[in-house]
């Protein structure tokens, strides 16, 4: 294993790299030769030095991990004397890259698609034309069931592996589908959780792809009954997860209802599908992510360490929907899963020591599933120094800690907007939008940044989608839905293959794929 120095000071860290004729050194670490567990340093050692662009970050990373950890404090200097009393600290985990697609996790896979009367026509054969495109880019390994659904559900093809003739069973069932009737959604919610929990060997990355382009009005049609349906189907005690995601297609879906399923459970996404051309790319975009994950059941605990607490250091707030608070010196927040080349801020506010001590403020660590080597894995705590001199001095903000706060704030603004829209309160929606844009705009510094970019211009569309009553209903609430999770998750979920700061090699060349796929049918 590696042993990170935490408790050395950033002073200490800065004369060791002068001594090794080292600038702008970032992380010190320490690893035993022989890859004991002393930390007694009575072995031969090896300095190890991580280098980057911020002047001050601790991290952790292990060699063929799937995860790494980085912590960084907004201030990594507040003197005694400054009138600031608490900072911001930033957690950021990263997931690897896959090595080759032929080392990915096998997958289980239930479609349940729509085919109600007004999903005839193009909507219906674009949809098909996705589907194949799905089942050619599932192995033997994998499992595919489709769960067809109008007035009731019917089973179209059970869930079984993707051997070459059942591919070829799958591919003639989907194109034999035709639309009938009305919507019932909790019909195709049981049916599709039946089918993937009949697999007596399931695969550890387990999705629902759901697509509708209605209302719900066959069945339980509220959307909290069917929440409760939803999670009740797919969390179950022993079972691997599985996560759902959600495609309405056009203006006349439920997009709060489709944003509520898609979280049921961790990792789900929304996807407003907005037009015709943009089925291929959000269903390609949703399967890259499922073909690519590396890493789930991620959790991360935040601790002060007993020698922080006692100088008044404690946890004042953490800003992730799926934290658990234990006390004001512990946390413990689910993460999830992670697709490769993902990766995810956890933002916590820390009140600073009263007086200068040795040793950080707090320490993070992580554990999780590595999906690849199908066992658990951890990265050790990781600790934040945060300098206490005398004096007034307060070290310049970093960046990355204020982009991920701008982050959050823009998802929780986004989401507000849509809540007062539906209360009809468009006037103080509106208000809200411009005050969240103005805010985003005020940091000058961070302008051009990459998801700064893609914030303002998710702002920027939600406030077309404000402009009059029609624009709301065509596409104002689904876009601003699909946005406030976007950037709560740090996932892409987009239909259009427009950039995103979220989204993965892998999930970009699917989506493409897909595309160029379905328009050359």
């Amino acid at each position: 294993m590696r042993w990170i120095a935490r408790h050395v000071s950033f002073q200490t860290t800065v004369a060791l790299a002068s001594c090794l004729e080292l600038k702008s050194i970032t992380q010190l670490s320490i690893r035993c030769i022989c890859n004991c567990d002393c930390t007694d340093h009575s072995h031969s050692l090896q300095l190890t030095t991580k280098m980057r662009d911020d002047s001050f970050t601790n991290a952790m990373e292990i060699d063929n991990q799937a995860l790494t950890l980085d912590i960084t404090p907004c201030h990594n200097l507040v003197g005694l004397g400054a009138n600031v009393k608490e900072t911001q600290v930033c957690a950021t985990l990263a997931a690897a890259d896959l090595p080759d697609d032929s080392q990915r996790a096998p997958v289980d896979i239930g479609v349940a698609l729509d085919v109600s009367g007004s999903m005839s026509g193009d909507k219906l054969e674009l949809c098909k034309k996705t589907l194949e495109m799905i089942l050619r880019q599932l192995t033997p390994k994998d499992t595919f069931a489709l769960v067809s659904f109008s007035d009731n559900a019917v089973i179209e093809f059970p869930s079984q592996k993707m051997t070459k003739e059942a591919k070829a069973s799958a591919i003639s069932k989907v194109k034999s589908l035709s639309t009938l009737g009305s919507t019932n959604i909790s019909a195709a919610i049981g049916m599709v959780s039946q089918e993937l929990f009949s697999v007596k060997n399931p695969n550890e990355v387990r999705s629902v792809l759901l697509l509708t382009d209605g209302l719900a009005n066959q069945g339980i049609t509220k959307c909290s009954g069917l929440v409760e349906l939803a999670r009740n189907c797919l969390s179950r005690s022993g079972a691997p997860p599985v996560t759902m995601h959600c495609f309405g297609y056009g203006s006349g879906h439920d997009d709060s209802l489709l944003r509520e399923l898609s979280t049921c459970t961790l990792g789900g996404s929304y996807y407003f599908v907005e037009n015709d051309s943009a089925v291929a790319t959000a269903f390609g975009d949703a399967l890259g992510g499922i073909l690519s994950v590396v890493a789930q059941n991620a959790v991360l605990s935040v601790t002060v360490p007993e020698v922080a607490r006692a100088q008044g250091v404690k946890i004042l707030e953490v800003s992730h929907e799926h934290k658990m608070r234990i006390s004001d010196y512990e946390y413990k927040v689910t993460v999830g899963d992670f697709y490769a080349e993902e990766s995810r801020d956890v933002l916590f506010l820390v009140r600073l020591s009263d007086s200068q001590m040795v040793g950080p403020h707090v320490e993070v660590s992580v554990s999780y599933t590595d999906t690849l080597s199908k066992t658990p894995a951890s990265i050790a705590s990781v600790g934040c120094s945060i300098g206490r001199p005398e004096g007034k001095e307060v070290s310049q903000p970093n960046d990355h800690v204020r982009i991920q706060w701008l982050r959050v704030f823009t998802a929780q603004e986004l989401a507000k907007a849509n809540e007062l829209s539906r209360q009809n309160n468009m006037g103080q929606a509106k208000a809200t939008l411009a005050t969240a844009k103005a805010r985003v705009q005020q940091d000058k510094g961070l302008q051009g940044n990459p998801t700064v970019t893609q914030l303002l211009s998710d702002l920027g569309r939600a406030q077309d989608g404000l402009a009059s009553e029609q624009n709301y209903r065509l596409f104002g609430a689904q876009h601003m839905s699909y946005a406030a999770q976007t950037h709560e998750m740090q996932r892409c979920s987009d239909s259009v293959g427009a950039p995103s700061a979220y989204r993965g090699s892998r999930k970009a060349k699917m989506a493409s794929s897909f595309s160029s796929f379905v328009s050359k049918k």
